[in-house]
This record gives structure tokens, sequence and C-alpha cells, in this order.
């Protein structure tokens, strides 16, 4: 029988952090220790700009496409060997994206025995709803004591515009919506697709990057965490910006979508079609392509 709080327990073979397990026994056994570490390690290469020299992003930012968070740690201790813990001024910390910050909070989460997954989906730009809606990342986690799965944020607190009224770890839902919860909005007409194409207000334009990000999540759910420009399968395949028209493909969209991941029997279901599906199952050759360096490809 599928134990959906003991499967989220266990690392990924991106989460792992050996060889460093040694200095994550040494961190806070909470979640919001945990984030505060998180954010001492890392910082985003965009929104955190003005923290850091225009050179240093430069020469440094392949750092970006650390696709393990043993990568990470790596980059970290030889920019600063102390604990991680330990204070680190913005320019010793990895640069990253808000999908680097999710996976390394997520693997310390599960190192010490809470159960957590990366969730890719959309939030509006830095959570101001007069900006636009664009793809974004963050943890889901079960806390114990509530007895339900629950957002945390590990950059709410450190944003040009932080927002200190919210809390880190019990992010709104209505902050945040998976792939797959858009994906079904956008299909029962509930939600635009247009809203979901940043600034390019174009339809099919937002019904392509939802479908992405709704593979993006399901890859994460089923098997590891990718990196956001990660491209596979049906994924690879498909012209970049353009409607998905596949009427099987639709289909099958539409059938994940209505299973209730929060739910063991149906997340189990979700799991297993997604691997079971050679056109979007996260196996084989994968793609990357990154935005500062060549395309590159992965076997997994």
């Amino acid at each position: 029988m599928f134990d959906l709080i003991e499967h989220y327990r266990r690392q990924t073979h991106v989460t792992n952090p050996e060889p460093y397990t040694i200095l994550f026994d040494q961190l806070p056994n909470d979640v919001d220790g945990l984030i505060q570490v998180v954010q001492n390690i890392l910082i985003h290469y965009q929104t955190d700009q003005k923290k850091l020299t225009p050179n240093l992003i430069v020469e440094r930012c392949h750092e970006i496409d650390s696709r393990w968070v043993s990568t990470m740690i790596q980059y970290a201790q030889a920019l600063d060997g102390s604990e991680l813990a330990q204070y680190r001024p913005p320019h010793l910390r990895v640069l990253s994206t808000c999908r680097d910050f999710a996976v390394l909070l997520c693997a310390m989460m599960r190192h010490k025995q809470i159960p957590a997954r990366v969730r890719y989906g959309f939030a509006h730009d830095q959570y101001k709803p007069e900006r636009p809606m664009h793809d974004h990342v963050l943890v889901e986690f079960w806390d114990y004591e509530e007895e339900r799965w629950k957002y945390a944020e590990s950059r709410l607190h450190v944003l040009p515009e932080p927002l200190l009224d919210v809390s880190a770890t019990d992010i709104p839902s209505h902050f945040f919506y998976t792939g797959g919860q858009i994906w079904r909005h956008i299909r029962q007409g509930t939600m635009n697709e247009r809203d979901f194409s940043g600034y390019r207000f174009d339809k099919d334009y937002g019904q392509w990057l939802v479908r992405n990000l709704f593979l993006l999540d399901l890859a994460s759910l089923s098997i590891c965490e990718p990196l956001m420009w990660d491209s596979w399968g049906v994924l690879f395949h498909s012209k970049p910006g353009a409607r998905i028209t596949n009427p099987e493909q639709l289909a099958f969209l539409d059938d994940l979508a209505e299973l209730d991941v929060r739910k063991a029997r149906e997340c189990d279901e979700l799991i297993t079609k997604f691997n079971c599906s050679q056109d979007v199952n996260y196996r084989g050759t994968i793609h990357s392509f990154s935005p500062v360096s060549q395309h590159y490809h992965i076997e997994i």
C-alpha cells in the first residue's frame, strides 16, 4: 500500500546531500530555522542583483545550473568552508533560482524526516497581485501537528519588498497555484490562458507554458526535481510557444489534473500513470536549455 507521508520523506537523486550529509546533521530541526539557513546559502541571480556586482554574476552564472543539492553545497563550501548556518555575505552565496531555493529546502526537510516535495507552478511576480503571473517553485510539506500539507517559501521574507505579514511556513493557497491546478482551470475556462504568458499576452503561449510547468510538477512528484529549463518527451518535441492540440495528450493531462495528490490513492495513481507514459515520463534523455549555458543533455 502506498504510504504518502513516507514516500515524500525519502530523498531523490536530486535532493540527496551526500557526501555532505554531516553538514545537514548540524542544521536546525524546525522549518523556520531551515528556511533561514537556505536564505544564507543561496541568493537569487535576478531578484537579488542589487546585492551583487555585475561582474560576479557574469563570472559565476554557471551556478544556476546546479541540478543536484550536492553541487549546491559543493559551491557553497568552495565560497565559504564554514558551517552552513554560519552567516555568509551576499557575495559568498550560491547564485540560484526559485527552483534551487525550493530543492535545497526540501532536501533539508527530508534529512530532518519532514515529508516534503517541490512544487512547480505559478505566482504573481514577487507575490504582488498587480504584477503578471509567472513560473514559480516552492515546497509543500507535511505538518504533523496540524495533520495537513502546507506551502513553505524560503524567499518570502528576503524579497526586495518582503511580505513580513505572511508566514513563510504557511503560504496561503491563493498565493501559489501548481501547474496541474492551472491546467485544470484553463481547460474548464475558469482562468484565462493569456494570464500565464507573462508580458507576451498570448493565449497560445500561455497554454504551452502551463503545460510545461504541469509536466515539471509531475516529474517532481513522481521521480525527481527538474531544472526549470529541462525538456524531454513531448516537451522536447513540441514547438516552443505552440498550442497543444493533440487530443490524446490533452486527455491524458486532463485526467492527471483531476487527481488530488494530497490523497494517497490518487497520488499513487498519478505517479503510476506518469511513469508508465513513454511520452511524458522523466526518464531517458533529458535536454537542458539553460539561459547561461549551451544546450546539453543528461541521461536519467
